[in-house]
């Protein structure tokens, strides 16, 4: 079953309610209580977000969602794609899509420039402070990739993707399934760097299966491609039923031999995919610590015992590399969040 964190659904709903939209409503039609989204720790299934995102676009009527200065009917995606799926190659219908979009719309450029071996697909914003948490922006991005590999029949093999703002750590892990290459943080512009030859293979899809893709829009752009062969993703579903508390891991070896794989070969190919088993277990851990800080009164004392750390500090130390906070701050600023929503929703 694939996820999203929290903070796809938080988006989504503060641009609703930005729009005048009753967030409440929205979130009881896909069966979710408002107080989970402002839980870092909770995840979500990829179709309530799916469904969320298709309650946004009707009752705004635009595909933009409320984060560009102007709307844009719902619609214009289905009909570009309907016209670029009959190009000859997946770059001509990146590139007519491109100039599609352009005629449309100024709130949103793209561009492909075409350097050696390389296609780097350009996206800017014209007005950024209205996507502050580049939910948009990453949600446009996703959906551009998605789309190339799901009309070229695999997923597409992306060399590097930048973003033109600092690395968000509380939802980094994120962008590993999400663009699943090297990402770099305060770049100049914000880019797919797509391997062109891949570009430059026919579309494999008909209009009868496009047609049956948009049926179900925009789930096909929120399932991560990988997801189901990604080794990270599996070595962590893997320790999520170790999450006995306190707190331990079995050892590399014999995660290892779970795969039928010898640990080098297992270690190479979590390394391939930008991840390690050290970082899988921290990242169990940080999910295991904020759900412990936003949920309840345990000392942080007593989070660091259950997730194995033999002193406080140690763990403190650890917990502000991941949010560049201490444990009692982010409760604090947690709980001062929600009870501000708690008085503005009243």
């Amino acid at each position: 079953m694939s996820t999203s964190c929290s903070h796809y659904f938080r988006e989504t709903i503060r641009g609703a309610e930005r729009c005048g939209l009753d967030a409440d409503r929205l979130l009881s039609e896909v069966g979710i209580i408002k107080k989970n989204i402002y839980d870092p720790s909770w995840r979500g299934r990829s179709e309530q977000l799916a469904r969320l995102v298709q309650l946004v676009w009707l009752a705004l009527g635009d595909e933009f969602m409320g984060f560009t200065e102007h709307p844009c009917k719902t619609g214009v995606f289905a009909m570009i794609t309907h016209c670029i799926i009959v190009e000859d190659s997946l770059e001509r219908a990146l590139k007519k899509g491109i100039k599609f979009y352009g005629l449309v719309t100024d709130d949103i450029s793209m561009n492909l420039e075409l350097d050696g071996d390389d296609a780097i697909f350009c996206v800017t914003f014209a007005r950024p402070d209205l996507d502050p948490q580049h939910y948009f922006l990453e949600f446009w991005l996703s959906i551009w990739y998605r789309l190339m590999s799901w009309m070229g029949g695999a997923l597409a093999p992306l060399k590097q993707a930048t973003f033109a703002y600092p690395r968000p750590e509380a939802r980094i892990e994120e962008f590993k399934y999400m663009f699943p290459c090297v990402c770099k943080f305060d770049a100049d512009e914000t880019t797919l760097v797509f391997q062109r030859n891949f570009l430059q293979s026919p579309i494999t899809k008909t209009k009868k299966e496009l047609k049956q893709f948009l049926s179900v829009a925009p789930l096909g752009f929120m399932t991560i491609p990988s997801e189901g062969t990604s080794y990270g993703r599996q070595v962590r579903n893997f320790l999520l039923p170790h999450r006995r508390l306190p707190l331990a891991f079995p050892n590399f070896s014999e995660v290892a031999s779970q795969f039928n794989m010898v640990e080098q070969t297992l270690r190479r190919k979590l390394k391939q995919e930008s991840t390690s088993y050290r970082t899988l277990k921290e990242n169990i851990r940080r999910d295991i610590a904020i759900e412990k800080l936003v949920s309840g009164n345990l000392p942080v004392s007593g989070i660091s015992d259950l997730l194995g750390y033999s002193e406080t500090r140690a763990f403190t130390r650890a917990f502000h590399h991941w949010t560049g906070m201490s444990p009692l701050q982010y409760r604090e600023s947690f709980r001062r969040h929600f009870q501000r929503d708690l008085v503005q929703d009243r």
